[in-house]
């Protein structure tokens, strides 16, 4: 954790002992009431945590704003459900990068059981990409969606409105280019660059015929076939850096 998250119902209200923050303060670093330590709040604004008292059961903090957060990368990515225990794990690196968006999609191949997990329905996955933010130290959560289909994803995106050029779709079989040699248009900093990415097992061929006809390219991360949640973050990351931010 290098910067402590709270909601704005948690700055002055008691936090259990068994809150994941108060254990990482006691146990980690180790502070006691009077000590600060750097925090930030959903709404982008980062500053200190001042630990205000802790009796042996809970602990209160105040916070005093500072400065504003970094914005997120104007990065959407569109990727087939994954299962719940490897979601955890995408989206709280999706959410230490930066991405902005995030559009969760049913696939004709992925397991329709996933839907149906409270991990997606009930919206459990907040906590890992609050877990992203703190290992990034800025507060702004991505967006978050979830589609049944990809037809509805597509639409939930509105890629239509997106910077022609800036729509990419992954698949080692109708891919034209390696990402890493592809050309991005110079104003696709100021939209939103989309990145779709297939569940384990892929995308179907209609399913590529209607990202094809939304307007998609298609591209491969090399020449080696890679899980879902490698691909999300390789996928990311070579965006970031072809937008000048890594």
């Amino acid at each position: 954790m290098n910067m402590l998250f709270l909601d704005p119902h948690d700055i002055g209200s008691p936090l259990p002992r068994a809150d994941a923050r108060v254990r990482h303060v006691l146990k980690v670093l180790k502070k006691g009431p009077g000590d600060e330590l750097e925090a930030g709040t959903p709404d982008g604004m980062l500053g200190m945590a001042r630990i205000e008292s802790y009796d042996n059961d809970r602990m209160t903090f105040s916070f005093r704003p500072a400065r504003e957060a970094p914005p997120l990368r104007p990065i959407t990515l569109l990727l087939g459900f994954p299962r719940p225990i490897q979601a955890n794990r995408i989206l709280k690196d999706l959410a230490s990068l930066g991405v902005g968006r995030i559009v969760l999609s049913g696939t004709e191949l992925g397991d329709k059981s996933y839907f149906q997990s409270d991990f997606f329905k009930n919206r459990e996955f907040r906590s890992a990409l609050i877990e992203g933010a703190e290992q990034a130290a800025n507060p702004r959560l991505p967006v978050v969606d979830t589609a049944w289909t990809l037809s509805r994803a597509l639409e939930t995106i509105g890629h239509g409105d997106s910077t022609p050029g800036g729509l990419w779709a992954f698949d080692p079989y109708r891919a034209s280019v390696p990402f890493g040699a592809a050309t991005l248009p110079a104003a696709v900093d100021a939209a939103s660059l989309v990145l779709a990415i297939g569940s384990e097992r892929g995308w179907t061929p209609a399913e590529l015929d209607l990202l094809a006809a939304g307007g998609f390219s298609f591209a491969t991360l090399g020449d080696r076939i890679l899980k879902t949640e490698t691909a999300a973050v390789v996928a990311v990351s070579l965006a970031l850096g072809k937008l000048g931010y890594v």
